[in-house]
């Protein structure tokens, strides 16, 4: 049985290997969002790196104080240094201790992870909600979605707060015997899974509320194909990215508590399949989908990647009736945006 269990849930990693591999994907994130943080905040960092700009072409560049996509590289920034803690530690005692799943799973992945990507989805709501093109919905609508998310992201810290105290206090042999005795650890399983399938259904009707919007502009389907790719890219791919890996890890969750149901006792949350379905691959996608979304700089606050201002607020009335020159202005931008 324990044989026929380990292929079902792929090889057993040990933790010094699970905590290599770990290490190397949030050295490569830390890296990446520390380079987009010092881009965000300098203002300086462009394509002309030797340039050194004037205070007015810096004024342009930089919107001054805490912005959304400030407010997410920070969360980023210190969600790599709190996992990256967890694998080292891993990797140095080559065991699953409190210590580190507290730090890896609970703080980690329950707390910072789910909370910087429930803002990011926040945020692509307020920009969709701003688009008059193909608007259909109710206005109420974009008021319980975040609402929803907001909920979400409460039981879910409440949930990881409560199992963090519960494993840490010290009633459990280890974390083997917590994941297989704790009904804390079960029912914190379920809300786990629960918050990230919500999140997935969110993430999902915007994205669909976006290719609406998007779909309905004028002439839309004789666009070239080049710029339909473009705002592809740059708005629906991220968010279909990262609506899959939260799908996958909802997945992996749920399978995680039919198992603590049926045989508490084998290790599920040790096998190959879970470390890269539940742990290494939703934070990875994600991860690089929001930073590219997000890439760019803040000229005004509220400014997203994907979707320009002239798609989402043309700023003359004539160019309502004038389609192409609404197309020629929504492309320039998008030129710009790669140029930086």
């Amino acid at each position: 049985m324990e044989a026929s269990f380990a292929v079902e849930s792929g090889s057993v990693l040990t933790s010094r290997n699970a905590g290599i591999v770990g290490i190397s994907i949030t050295v490569v994130l830390w890296f990446i969002a520390s380079w987009r943080l010092l881009y965000h905040y300098s203002g300086v960092c462009g394509s002309d790196f030797f340039h050194r700009p004037s205070d007015d072409e810096v004024q342009y560049l930089r919107t001054d104080g805490l912005t959304t996509k400030r407010v997410v590289h920070v969360l980023l920034w210190i969600t790599m240094v709190v996992e990256g803690v967890a694998y080292a530690d891993m990797t140095a005692s080559n065991t699953t201790n409190p210590f580190n799943y507290a730090l890896l799973d609970v703080i980690g992945r329950g707390v910072l992870e789910f909370s910087t990507y429930i803002i990011v989805t926040i945020f692509w709501f307020i920009v969709t909600s701003r688009a008059r093109a193909g608007a259909s919905e109710k206005k109420i609508v974009f008021t319980i979605y975040p609402l929803i998310l907001a909920f979400a992201s409460i039981g879910m810290i409440l949930s990881s707060t409560i199992e963090a105290v519960v494993l840490l206090s010290g009633d459990f042999a280890g974390v083997d015997d917590f994941r297989a005795k704790s009904q804390i650890h079960k029912a914190g399983t379920i809300i786990e899974a629960s918050a990230w399938g919500v999140h997935f259904t969110v993430v999902s009707i915007c994205c669909f509320m976006v290719y609406k919007r998007i779909s309905s502009l004028p002439t839309f389907s004789q666009v070239r194909g080049h710029a339909k790719r473009n705002i592809v890219n740059k708005m629906m791919i991220p968010m279909i990215c990262t609506a899959l890996s939260y799908a996958l890890r909802c997945g992996w969750m749920t399978a995680d508590f039919v198992s603590r149901i049926h045989n508490p006792s084998k290790p599920f949350e040790t096998g190959l399949g879970w470390w890269l379905g539940n742990v290494w691959i939703p934070t990875l996608v994600p991860c690089v989908s929001l930073l590219y979304s997000i890439r760019k700089r803040d000229r005004e606050p509220g400014s997203i990647d994907g979707v320009t201002d002239a798609l989402l607020h043309p700023q003359h009335p004539y160019e309502h009736n004038d389609p192409i020159l609404l197309f020629h202005r929504i492309f320039r931008d998008m030129d710009e945006d790669d140029e930086e």
